[in-house]
């Protein structure tokens, strides 16, 4: 429903994310998401699987599963000592990446076996706060931009996560974390 334009998730500047709905002339207010302790500096709201995934000053990051009309929020471990300050689903969405003020890049995938959201942190890369990340389309690479000035590309494939196939291109050969461009 999200994508038929008429829903939409923000942040007012607050700790909380708010959904409103669009209806004949007017916005109206679902559903507030309310799990931060600090202000809401990220959100990603899935295309195919319908998850919201926050992240905040914080340093947490959630995934909202809608369960009827409500809202489930699961935290998710991202092993950061310095805000979160960026999110995007991947492609897929089977992972998403959190850029944070600590110089590294988290990136989040589900643990089927354990039933929770966990992290491999891209770190020791950038020389400053990860401001904004972007995936390619094949699931594997990872653009980051920094206040360092710097864009790089790393490839974030995780064993059990993702295929190694001719969709992967070059980063077949590459290890989870390195900087290919």
């Amino acid at each position: 429903d999200h994508f038929s334009l008429s829903v939409i998730a923000f942040c007012p500047n607050t700790t909380e994310v708010h959904i409103y709905k669009f209806f004949t002339d007017k916005w109206e207010k679902l559903h507030v998401l309310a799990k931060h302790d600090q202000i809401v500096s990220g959100i990603d709201w899935s295309r195919s699987s319908n998850k919201i995934v926050t992240v905040s000053h914080d340093r947490n990051s959630y995934v909202w599963t809608q369960e009827g009309q409500d809202w489930v929020p699961t935290l998710v471990i991202l092993k950061l000592n310095r805000a979160a300050l960026c999110v995007h689903w991947s492609p897929k969405e089977n992972k998403f990446a959190v850029g944070s003020g600590a110089k590294s890049v988290s990136i989040c995938y589900y643990e089927q076996e354990n039933n929770w959201w966990i992290s491999k942190v891209i770190r020791k890369k950038h020389e400053s706060s990860v401001t904004s990340v972007a995936w390619h389309p094949n699931n594997i690479h990872l653009a980051t931009t920094s206040t360092d000035g710097k864009c790089r590309v790393f490839s974030t494939i995780i064993k059990g996560v993702d295929t190694r196939g001719p969709q992967a291109g070059a980063s077949v050969d590459w290890k989870f974390g390195e900087v290919f461009a």
